[in-house]
């Protein structure tokens, strides 16, 4: 069974929920339909079994006999499929951009970006996320992992930096998911991100 968090869940992530505490909010990170309580244990290097039953009794999580993906990163998935990344237009370049030369696009590229970003948040739950991209199983879980880096990027540092953050992603993926940073970049804008001062995304 795998594990996988709620619309209850979701929320609490977006509000720091103070009922989660960082160790549990840990796991709520984590579970994105494709780990099982076994391997989100290996990942963590703890014994999670008490949290996930807790986590799983209020709501904050459910098991699936399947692997599945949140709603959102479902659609962040679905978007490079659904839209024409070609027909997208192109965002101004950022200082991240403007600075470093342009490389050619790569899975690789991008990971060594995201992870350098996650490093310097200097935090547990930043740490996890990274612990998460580096045990991807897929190209398309790595994306929908790369696109929750960025959130949580979002929601430690404000929707500028975090904006800055995707468009330099933009310059970095492969080109079958420029759309899928694309629509983060415009989530990221529309939605106006309070800052981790002032409630999360």
């Amino acid at each position: 069974m795998k594990l996988i968090k709620t619309d209850k869940g979701r929320e609490a992530l977006r509000s720091r929920d103070p009922h989660l505490a960082p160790r549990e909010r840990q796991i709520v990170i984590l579970a994105n339909g494709s780990h099982s309580r076994m391997s989100l244990q290996q990942l963590l290097a703890r014994d999670i079994g008490p949290q996930v039953q807790r986590l799983l009794a209020s709501g904050y999580l459910e098991e699936c006999a399947h692997g599945l993906t949140a709603p959102h990163d479902a659609l962040l998935a679905s978007v490079a499929v659904a839209s024409g990344a070609d027909r997208l237009p192109a965002w101004p370049k950022t200082d991240d951009q403007a600075q470093t030369p342009r490389t050619r696009r790569s899975l690789a590229g991008t990971k060594m970006y995201i992870v350098d970003r996650l490093q310097l948040l200097r935090d547990l739950e930043a740490s996890s996320m990274a612990a998460c991209l580096h045990s991807s199983q897929g190209e398309v879980e790595f994306i929908q992992n790369v696109a929750q880096a960025a959130r949580l990027i979002v929601e430690k540092c404000g929707p500028s930096y975090g904006l800055r953050v995707v468009k330099t992603l933009l310059d970095t993926v492969p080109e079958g998911h420029v759309a899928v940073f694309h629509h983060l970049a415009r989530d990221i804008e529309t939605r106006a991100v309070p800052s981790p001062d002032h409630g999360g995304w």
